[in-house]
């Protein structure tokens, strides 16, 4: 079912995550600049912060009055209804997911190797070591029950933050959420799939979407809102039943719904919108799933090993090759099978995509360690050999900031920084550079003149504003 939106908003960055109040009346973004807003129902901004460069936490306290996010700067900050900060924490390690109980009184947040509760008032409760990356948090709305997911990882906790139990998956997670009093979890991930458990987490209902499921987000009647990547917001009952679509058309990040209307919002690339959900929607029946959605599992695929193509590894680039990522003495025998991007006339970012169904990156993301610097190279080569352009950027800023030496992570975000501004304005062929060189310049004093990459890149680079003529 494809609606036009109600509520649109539009920040600097890529949306990162969102929030709305209980009441429907607020709508708190924030993206991947550190740029967090405030915005009413019909659009109408009420204020807009520069907060850090990169927020990945967010939540609204009950109607509206308060706001809390955290993100790369290490810190928790909880701003009132004017945008004035009215506490701030600094928690030592970066903040990837948060959630609020109903009422308010708990924050649950997601660090890169915990999971914390803090008061309203900026008390930390405790925290529980993950030792990985909680990408996704989620907290019941009684505050008796909290979840969290990393990697392939699942853990339930209870309010005085003893294990209730941890689950590992098949596949990487992005996103958790629990409704209720923890009766039911959702979960997405790299599978493309939502997923429903139970209190024990075990597996009740799933349903298949067309692409990798960023965000999941419990609705008031007990069913499940969720993003995917294949453009689509998706709403379902508590039992799997497929209720509503609503189309955006690009890859949707984050989602968030009300408790108390019928407004729900999406965040893909720099925009948001909101869209109105029918209470009354009867479950799509098999004969009525569009574009061949279904809730059955799919059929084995049967892999030919004779028909894959032989690994060749990402070496940086040749003279006039369009610049790759370096991945001199990463690659693994488990990514023996991922062939490199094309070094052809054709763009990388304009070939056709493959479908979204994990992949290598599936194989790699049990594999991080965060002190492992190269595992995040891994990772951001994975997302590259996908098309994966923005998940590729965030591995290799992370591989920054866990090895700030390490001169391939410099290296290989000035590639994807480069080849990201192209694909959002393929005519600024120097606004692309200038985006990728100061990043080239750091991995060049990095690496020394034994590490020769940037510089390859770097005369691509000259070729492409005609300072040097293109040589075969």
């Amino acid at each position: 079912m494809i609606q036009n939106s109600t509520f649109n908003l539009t920040l600097p960055g890529p949306i990162v995550c969102i929030s709305s109040s209980e009441d429907g009346r607020k709508i708190a973004a924030a993206d991947r600049n550190g740029t967090l807003s405030l915005s009413g129902r019909e659009g109408e901004q009420s204020w807009e912060k520069d907060v850090d460069e990169g927020i990945h936490g967010l939540a609204i306290i009950g109607n509206g009055s308060k706001v809390v996010c955290g993100g790369k700067d290490c810190k928790v900050k909880m701003f009132n209804s004017l945008g004035n900060i009215e506490w701030e924490q600094t928690i030592g390690k970066s903040i990837w997911s948060m959630d609020v109980d109903t009422s308010g009184q708990f924050i649950a947040i997601g660090t890169g190797d915990s999971i914390a509760l803090f008061t309203e008032g900026g008390l930390q409760l405790w925290e529980y070591p993950t030792n990985r990356a909680m990408v996704g948090v989620g907290i019941s709305r009684n505050g008796t029950t909290i979840v969290g997911c990393g990697d392939e990882f699942l853990y339930c906790l209870d309010n005085d933050g003893n294990l209730m139990w941890e689950k590992q998956r098949s596949d990487s997670l992005w996103d958790v959420s629990t409704v209720k009093e923890g009766e039911l979890i959702f979960i997405g991930g790299w599978d493309c799939r939502i997923h429903c458990l139970d209190r024990n987490g075990n597996d009740s209902w799933n349903f298949e979407t067309g692409g990798y499921v960023r965000s999941v987000m419990p609705m008031e009647d007990g069913g499940v809102l969720a993003g995917s990547h294949d453009g689509f917001l998706y709403r379902l009952s508590d039992s799997g039943k497929l209720l509503e679509r609503f189309e955006t058309g690009e890859e949707i990040t984050c989602v968030a719904a009300s408790k108390q209307t019928n407004l729900v919002v999406a965040g893909f690339g720099n925009q948001v919108k909101g869209f109105e959900i029918n209470p009354s929607a009867a479950p799509v029946t098999e004969e009525r799933i569009p574009d061949g959605l279904t809730t059955e599992e799919p059929p084995t695929e049967i892999i030919n090993e004779e028909s894959k193509e032989e690994f060749e590894p990402m070496f940086g680039v040749g003279m006039f090759d369009e610049p790759i990522p370096d991945s001199i003495g990463i690659s693994s025998s488990s990514a023996s099978s991922t062939p490199s991007p094309s070094t052809t006339s054709n763009s990388y970012y304009n070939q056709t995509d493959t479908p979204a169904k994990g992949g290598e990156f599936g194989k790699f993301a049990s594999e991080v360690i965060k002190s492992d610097v190269k595992n995040y190279l891994r990772l951001g080569n994975a997302a590259w050999a996908e098309k994966r352009l923005e998940r590729a950027e965030e591995h290799y800023k992370r591989a920054t900031e866990v090895d700030p030496e390490e001169p391939r992570a410099w290296h290989n975000l000035a590639i994807c920084n480069y080849h990201l501004a192209l694909k959002r304005n393929p005519e600024n062929v120097k606004g692309a550079v200038q985006s990728a060189f100061a990043l080239l310049e750091v991995a060049r004093e990095k690496g020394g003149r034994e590490y020769t990459a940037p510089n390859e890149t770097l005369k691509y680079f000259a070729s492409q504003l005609g300072l040097i003529e293109e040589t075969d």
